[in-house]
């Protein structure tokens, strides 16, 4: 099977077209494939993460597995992200390398897909192991996610880092650049940020005319950088890290809910522990009243950036 050529418009939203190509469908207990992706720096999104040193996204590789399954199963509607279960990150994925994944997923009977992948580099390296729970709009909990204490205050005055400071600190620009304001702030303790979805950002851009609004419910995999970029804000303040941070690991994160254009997200992030050169942060994302989702664990990693560019010329 072949992805749509690259200029075809989407049917749903979306950062970027996450699968070159899907190759193998084997039959029994479940569907397993393979999917293709080159990491290239005119993708939507890519000019801004990062710039100067093309790096594909953690979230990005999630993104792919949803693209891969929603075709291969010709769901009428998309599939989404309900739970990141376990995902780590074991080598960049840099301009010009060809990702990977090898793919196993199995339908559990209740509308959710359990899906584990696996990926490597072009060069035999191995870049990702996964395990995700994909669904389609029935397959969110039933009793949505509800934290204890419910969503957070909105301060009086914002407190934190102004916009000017978060462009200082964050080696992200537009168009992934997925934090407007710091709205409360404990340095090395806890963050609350906002990040106001709208209609014009690029993931709505390639749409086709005249879909159904769910297609325009906000990529969990975005919510999800959203709250990485949040959680590097909150580590910056601690003192503790320097080079590049990057994301390592996620665990137990889980969805709920269609975030669509106007919405307003409020993300809360705690670190919880911090380990040389790694941090861990857990947290919750809102939409209103509306928790949509809930962060087990991000773990972030600080590298020299040496480490993730393989392209420079080594120091002497």
């Amino acid at each position: 099977m072949t992805g749509r050529p690259p200029g075809a418009p989407h049917t749903f939203a979306t950062p970027l077209r996450a699968v070159d190509r899907v190759e193998g469908r084997a039959g029994g207990p479940g569907l397993r494939f393979s999917t293709y992706k080159t990491v290239r720096a005119d993708d939507p999104y890519m000019a801004g993460h990062f710039p100067g040193l093309t790096l594909l996204p953690a979230v990005f590789v999630l993104e792919g597995l949803r693209q891969a399954l929603t075709r291969l199963i010709g769901a009428g509607e998309p599939l989404d992200l309900v739970e990141v279960t376990s995902a780590r990150w074991l080598a960049p994925m840099q301009g010009g390398d060809e990702i990977r994944l090898d793919v196993t997923a199995t339908e559990s009977g209740d509308g959710r897909w359990l899906v584990t992948a696996d990926g490597v580099r072009q060069d035999g390296v191995p870049v990702v192991a996964a395990k995700v729970v994909l669904g389609g709009r029935d397959a969110d909990p039933a009793d949505g996610l509800a934290p204890a204490g419910g969503p957070p205050p909105v301060p009086a005055t914002a407190s934190g880092p102004d916009y000017a400071a978060i462009l200082d600190r964050l080696p992200v620009r537009h168009p992934m650049l997925l934090v407007d304001r710091v709205e409360a702030f404990e340095p090395g303790t806890r963050i609350t940020t906002v990040k106001a979805v709208s209609g014009s950002e690029p993931c709505y851009g390639s749409m086709e005319d005249g879909l159904p609004l769910s297609r325009y419910t906000y990529p969990r995999t975005l919510m999800l950088e959203s709250f990485g970029q949040s959680s590097v804000l909150l580590w910056l303040s601690s003192g503790t890290t320097g080079g590049v941070q990057v994301a390592a690991a996620f665990r137990r994160c889980r969805f709920a809910g269609e975030v669509r254009p106007g919405a307003v997200l409020r993300h809360v992030a705690r670190i919880d522990r911090l380990m040389s050169d790694n941090v861990f942060v857990s947290g919750e994302t809102w939409d209103g009243d509306r928790c949509v989702m809930t962060v087990g664990a991000l773990v972030g990693s600080s590298r020299p950036r040496a480490r993730l560019d393989r392209t420079a010329a080594p120091t002497p």
